[in-house]
C-alpha cells in the first residue's frame, strides 16, 4: 500500500504571527527578545508559541555552517494560572535567547505539569532525543531534578534554583543579600513591625529572601515576624492579610518575596481602606517591567533575570561543548530600587505642654 503523507504544514512564524495578528517581523522580534517590543506583546507571542509547538531557531543559526545546540527551557506551570502569568519566567527567556542567537543555537519551550510526580512521563522535549541539554527554570524538589537528569542522560542547569552537593551548575540571584538589603532599608525609615509575605519557604530563593529578612532585623535588634506562607493567588493573599492587619500592633511594613505577592497585598490593603504608603509601606523582589507601571510604583529588588537566563545558557552551552570543570554554582548580585511604595515612618507622639499649659 502507499504511505500516507501527511498533509499537516510543520508550525512556522507565519502561524504565530496569525495567531496574535501581528506581522511576522514583530512575532521574530519579540521571539529574540528585542527591547522595542512592549512585554506585553511579548508574552502573547511567547504563549502562542506554546500553544502551535513552534520552536524559534535564530536567523544566524539556519545559514551558519556550524552545528546548531538545541536547548530545552523548562519552567513549571503555575496550577490554575496561565503558563505566562509570571512574567519573571519571560524576562529569564529573554535571557537565554540572547545567548542562544549569539552561538548559534535554538531554544525549545517547555512547560511541566503542576505538581509533576517522579513517576509521571516527562513532556516530550525534554525526551527529545535531538535535544542537546535542559534548563530547569524555577523550583524543582530535589528527587524530580535526579530523575529528570537520570531520564535525559545529558547537560542540565538549574536556573532560579540550587541543589548544594548535586551535581547540577546553578545560576541564582543573590536572594539572601536582596532580603537583607530591603529590610535593612525598611528600617532606616523607622519600621518595626514588618511582615514578611512569601510563597511556600521550602522554594530556594524564597528561604533565602527570608534568610535575609531575618538578618537584617536580628542585626538592628528588631524582633522578626513569622512569615506569612501564601498560595499565589488573590483570595489567599486577602485572606491572611485580613487576619494579620486586626492585630496590635499591626505591620507598618510588608515585604513581599516577589512583586507578584506585593501586587497582591497593595489590592488587599486597597479593599480594606488602607492607603500605600500613607498606611503602611510595601516593598517586592524581582523588579519585573509590569511593576514599573503600578501606582504607586513599587519599591524592590532588582534580581536580573535576563542576565540569570543569559548565563544559565551560557553554562549549559559550555556543558555541551566538553567543559568538565567541576559544578559551579553561579551567584548574581542584586540591587535595591526606591520608588513610591515606601516612606518615612511618622510616629505619633503626645506634645509637650507649653510653660503656660502646666497647671
Amino acid at each position: 500500500m502507499p504511505r500516507e503523507t501527511s498533509t499537516r504544514e510543520k508550525p512556522n512564524i507565519r502561524m504565530v504571527a496569525k495567531r496574535v495578528q501581528l506581522s511576522p517581523t514583530t512575532v521574530s522580534l519579540a521571539l529574540r527578545g528585542d527591547p522595542s517590543i512592549p512585554h506585553e506583546t511579548r508574552e502573547r507571542v511567547l504563549a502562542a508559541a506554546h500553544e502551535l509547538n513552534y520552536t524559534h531557531t535564530p536567523r544566524a543559526a539556519r545559514g551558519a555552517q556550524v552545528q546548531t545546540r538545541r536547548l530545552v527551557f523548562a519552567m513549571p506551570n503555575t496550577g490554575d494560572q496561565p503558563v505566562t502569568a509570571n512574567p519573571f519566567f519571560g524576562e529569564v527567556l529573554a535571557g537565554v535567547e540572547q545567548a542562544a542567537n549569539e552561538q548559534h543555537a535554538s531554544v525549545t519551550f517547555s512547560v511541566l505539569p503542576h505538581r509533576l510526580t517522579i513517576n509521571e512521563p516527562l513532556p516530550s522535549a525534554l525526551r527529545d532525543p535531538q535535544s542537546d541539554g535542559v534548563l530547569l527554570v524555577g523550583a524543582y524538589r530535589p528527587a524530580l531534578v535526579e530523575r529528570i537528569a537520570a531520564d535525559i542522560k545529558r547537560p542540565l542547569v538549574l536556573v532560579d534554583n540550587a541543589l548544594p552537593g548535586q551535581p547540577y551548575d546553578s545560576v541564582m540571584a543573590d536572594d539572601f543579600g536582596g532580603g537583607f538589603l530591603l529590610v535593612q532599608y525598611l528600617i532606616s525609615l523607622g519600621h518595626r513591625q514588618i511582615t514578611m509575605v512569601t510563597g511556600k519557604l521550602s522554594v530556594p530563593s524564597f528561604a533565602e529572601r527570608y534568610r535575609g529578612y531575618r538578618a537584617a532585623c536580628m542585626a538592628a535588634d528588631v524582633q522578626p515576624c513569622d512569615p506569612l506562607e501564601v498560595s499565589w493567588d488573590r483570595s489567599s493573599v486577602a485572606a491572611t492579610l485580613n487576619h494579620v492587619l486586626a492585630l496590635t500592633p499591626r505591620p507598618t511594613a510588608f515585604f513581599c518575596a516577589s512583586d507578584a505577592y506585593a501586587a497582591f497585598v497593595m489590592e488587599a490593603l486597597h479593599d480594606v481602606g488602607l492607603r500605600v504608603p500613607d498606611d503602611v509601606s510595601v516593598a517586592g523582589f524581582d523588579d519585573l517591567a509590569p511593576m514599573r507601571l503600578v501606582r504607586p510604583a513599587l519599591t524592590t529588588i532588582h534580581n536580573h533575570p535576563r542576565l540569570l537566563g543569559r548565563l544559565g545558557a551560557q553554562r549549559l552551552l559550555a556543558r555541551i561543548t566538553g567543559d568538565q570543570q567541576p559544578t559551579q554554582g553561579i551567584t548574581v548580585g542584586t540591587r535595591l530600587v526606591v520608588r513610591e511604595s515606601t516612606r518615612q515612618l511618622v510616629t505619633h507622639k503626645q506634645p509637650i505642654p507649653n510653660e503656660d499649659e502646666v497647671a
